[in-house]
């Protein structure tokens, strides 16, 4: 497997308009995208040179920035790291005992395939993998 860079940090917020004064207001990053996803969680999407920053926030503690935050307070999330073939790296992983995250892979917010890694088989740390944009593949892999 090939990491081609880190895509985004993701922070999970408890407030997201808090979050959005820091990253947009004190460190005057641009904002590329706002959202809201199915679960109710919102995100805004920052440009910072050649790493985007992804603000979420959802108050559920059935969510996973919901119950990060309710654990933890606000904080680093986690990191998304581009790989040429989600599909073959997912196999890779599993070969090596790693899991995906039950709610993945999916279309993640770019429009491309993602998927989370369970923290229990990544020594406590939250992964996200990302499809590259430039990849050949454009669909959902199936989940390993």
């Amino acid at each position: 497997m090939k990491i081609n860079r880190v895509a985004h940090i993701a922070v999970a917020a408890e407030h997201l308009e808090s979050a959005q004064a820091v990253f947009g207001g004190l460190l005057s990053l641009p904002v590329l995208k706002e959202d809201r996803f199915p679960s109710g969680t919102r995100m805004a999407m920052y440009e910072a040179g050649n790493l985007h920053v992804e603000v979420l926030h959802n108050p559920s503690p059935e969510s996973l920035p919901g119950a990060f935050v309710q654990a933890r307070g606000s904080g680093y999330f986690h990191i998304c790291l581009e790989v040429d073939d989600l599909a073959a790296a997912l196999a890779e992983l599993a070969a090596k005992g790693v899991r995906v995250h039950p709610r993945s892979p999916r279309q993640g917010a770019a429009g491309h395939p993602v998927a989370f890694l369970d923290p229990d088989t990544t020594g406590g740390l939250l992964l996200e993998l990302a499809q590259s944009a430039h990849a050949d593949e454009q669909h959902l892999p199936n989940p390993a």
